[in-house]
């Protein structure tokens, strides 16, 4: 039986480890990057049963879709 060094071990061992920390950023370079131009509002004073309403602009920076499932006021 062949005995391996231990520096090749480790060696491999690096390549591996580095092959996965590459791939891991492609993923996460691919995935949505949300970015909201002023990310909160303030109302002022609001009389009740007045309606009020506010825009807000919302961008995809990311490489895949933005979905946007579900918004909850404050």
């Amino acid at each position: 039986m062949t005995r391996i060094p231990g520096w090749m071990l480790w060696g491999c061992l690096v390549v591996l480890v580095w092959a996965g920390l590459a791939q891991g950023k492609e993923e996460i370079g691919a995935a949505p990057v949300i970015e909201v131009d002023v990310p909160t509002y303030h109302f002022d004073q609001v009389s009740e049963g007045e309606v009020v309403k506010h825009d807000f602009r919302v961008f995809n920076r990311g490489a895949s879709p933005l979905e946007i499932k579900r918004v909850k006021p404050g």
